[in-house]
Order: C-alpha cells, then structure tokens, then sequence
C-alpha cells in the first residue's frame, strides 16, 4: 500500500489544528492509498484510507489499540470478524482492540475514510490476518 506522507503534521508543525480530512483523499490506480494526516504522537494516530472501486484495506488487527473510523465519502463494507457489514458516507465505525477487520469499496464512487487510532505504550501494532490484498510499504 503506497503511503503519502507529505501532509502529515505532528505536534511540532500542527498549526491550527483545524484541518479537513477531505484535503487526504489522495488515490492511487492500483491499490489502497493511505495518507497520514497526524502522527509521532504518544497517544494517538490519525490516517485517511483511499480505496478506488474494488481496492480494499485487508483484514487486519490491533492487539493494542482502538480505532474510530469515519468515512468520508463513498460506500462498501466493514470487514468485522470476516463478517461484511455495510458502511457508507457519514457513518462511524468503532473497531474495540483486538478485533479484526478490514474496509473493503464495494461501491462504484472512490471511498475514504478517517481513522482515529489509540496508541499504547508498546507504540502502534498492526498485524495481518487471512490473505493480504495490500502491501504496507512503510
């Protein structure tokens, strides 16, 4: 998965405060992009996941942390626990540590979502589960 880290901001260069997570929807043709919208936080991380038409953030888990997740635009599914479940602009997705799942565009229009993750002691755990259609290329 390409990540786009040219917007990232962290405590030290975070302005304002006041962003739109719209302005990290950055696609790319060929697999989910991700774009980091804050980190080098103790606490927490935010992203903004960019899936095309049929591209997907494959199942995962985070033994550690939690995530709020908020899409921004499009439609698909919720991958909780291997079950879809169906998720569209507008809705917010809570994924409790240790669950696994994943987001998958199942719709016809880009799909983006923000992700609001807690971050443990042991730093940020992200760990694979059942087939990979990304790559993590950071």
């Amino acid at each position: 998965m390409p990540a786009d880290q040219s917007k990232a901001m962290s405590p030290e260069n975070l302005g304002t405060g006041v962003y739109n997570p719209k302005d990290f929807s950055v696609f790319d043709p060929n697999e989910g992009m991700v774009c980091i919208m804050y980190g080098n936080d103790p606490d927490v991380s935010i992203v903004v996941w960019n899936l095309e038409p049929g591209q997907e953030n494959s199942t995962h888990v985070h033994p550690t942390s939690t995530h709020v997740q908020m899409v921004l635009q499009g439609a698909g599914e919720y991958l909780k626990d291997g079950k879809p479940v169906p998720c569209k602009a507008g809705d917010a997705i809570i994924v409790p540590r240790g669950v696994v799942h994943g987001v998958r565009n199942t719709g016809k229009d880009r799909l983006s979502y923000m992700a609001v993750t807690s971050v443990s002691p042991e730093g940020y755990d992200r760990q694979p589960v059942g087939e990979q259609k990304v790559s993590l290329g950071h």
